[in-house]
């Protein structure tokens, strides 16, 4: 299964609605789903009308595709309104990352979990981000709320860990690197970055009819996915497609800094027919 992680585009400071139908449209008829509204729309640095906005476009224009939404809010009366609310706009499922800087227990947070649940009817996605969040989702917790909760966005590649959690829940690679060798271990698909710029290439890898020179592709456009903190990187590779029409960042993101800029122009110039 693969997800894409839409990134979001600004022009002026304001969302670039245009660039985001090009996004959304050339997903349509290759991803198996969508995530408006994560890690990589900056979402922590949009307002609640602006996720509004993307969640609604997105579900317009692809109706037919499940749409997740995610919610990352620290406060769990907030983090109920907000999963509340992207269920109303049009989300079909709810990716909820764990709270950060609080390093919550794991009691706490099964019961974090419990108060979203209580309040909506839409399936819910774990997300396991420890590079994020300063913290790793304990088997504890996955096994507790396995009844409830079936599918688990993972970006740590441990493969004792990820053999446990298939074992309890469908599991989504959340980091392009890893995607083969977490696939070889059990991971059902990805919630990718990558299938912003290359969404049927990403699905060849995910279903297994790539072939090697696709492999490297992929693996080239996974590494420079992370020159630079998500979605910087990604945002300069959809700009070159001419899918966006700039690369903003809001801060306190930077726009991609001249080296990645020139990896990638010397990627593209290397493959510009495959890109």
């Amino acid at each position: 299964m693969l997800v894409t992680a839409l990134a979001t585009p600004f022009a002026g400071g304001k969302i670039d609605v245009r660039s985001y139908e090009r996004l959304v449209c050339r997903q349509k008829d290759v991803a198996d789903a969508l995530l408006a509204v994560g890690t990589t729309a900056e979402s922590p640095l949009l307002g609640r009308c602006e996720k509004k906005l993307l969640v609604r476009l997105a579900k317009g224009l692809a109706p037919h595709l499940p749409l997740w939404a995610g919610v990352e809010q620290t406060n769990v009366t907030e983090a109920v309104k907000e999963a509340v609310l992207m269920q109303q706009w049009g989300a079909d499922g709810i990716l909820l990352a764990p709270p950060a800087f609080v390093k919550c227990t794991a009691e706490g947070f099964v019961r974090y979990v419990e108060a979203i649940l209580a309040e909506i009817s839409v399936p819910l996605m774990l997300y396991n981000v420890p590079s994020r969040c300063a913290y790793s989702l304990p088997k504890e917790v996955i096994e507790r709320l396995s009844d409830r909760v079936h599918h688990l966005k993972e970006t740590e590649c441990d493969p004792v860990r990820l053999r446990q959690m298939c074992a309890h829940m469908q599991v989504l690679c959340g980091n392009d690197v890893h995607l083969r060798r977490m696939l070889a271990e059990g991971a059902c698909g990805a919630v990718s970055v990558v299938s912003n710029v290359a969404p049927q290439l990403v699905q060849q890898v995910i279903c297994g009819r790539a072939s090697q020179r696709q492999i490297h592709r992929y693996e080239r456009l996974a590494a420079l996915a992370t020159l630079e903190v998500n979605p910087i990187a990604i945002k300069y590779m959809l700009c070159k497609q001419g899918v966006f029409d700039g690369f903003d960042v809001r801060l306190p993101l930077t726009c991609a800094s001249a080296d990645t800029r020139r990896q990638i122009d010397e990627a593209w110039e290397a493959e510009e027919e495959n890109l």
